[in-house]
């Protein structure tokens, strides 16, 4: 007869909770290089200015980048977390902030960390809007947070 005690049992059903969950923080990092480093980006297509209303930021389906506009302008920036390479573009936006489903950091709209464990804010890439209205992100030209495109 073996002994399984009521308590033994609930420390072999917490284990497997644990690594149940840690299972599936792990898998939100997936294909990231763990470094914080943005993930490599060319020039994407961003939609057009008239769908992005001032105040907010969105992901650009398919790529590492997030576009805003704000009073200034548009302006675009990675979806990759500074602190362990986490991908942020499925990440709950919630008031003004972008929170990491990895491990809880969280930056203000404009990339900076507002909450670590990231310590750095979010590297922003240079933006070009055609006569149209089509925005292009330039993921291979990184710019000052503060860098606009001002909308005519």
């Amino acid at each position: 007869m073996s002994d399984f005690s009521r308590r033994r049992f609930l420390q072999v059903l917490t284990a497997g909770a644990v690594t149940t969950a840690a299972a599936g923080a792990l898998s939100a990092c997936s294909g990231q290089s763990g470094s914080g480093a943005p993930e490599p980006v060319g020039d994407v297509t961003a939609g057009n200015v008239s769908s992005l209303q001032v105040g907010t930021v969105m992901s650009v389906p398919g790529a590492a980048v997030f576009v805003g506009r704000d009073g200034n302008g548009v302006y675009a920036m990675t979806t990759t977390c500074t602190h362990a390479g986490c991908d942020l573009s499925s990440a709950q936006a919630i008031s003004t902030k972008i929170v990491c489903g990895c491990h809880g950091s969280q930056f203000d709209l404009n990339g900076d960390v507002v909450n670590g464990p990231a310590n750095s804010p979010l590297v922003h890439y240079a933006v070009s809007l055609a006569t149209d209205g089509a925005i292009t992100v330039h993921g291979s030209q990184e710019v000052s947070a503060a860098t606009r495109t001002p909308v005519a």
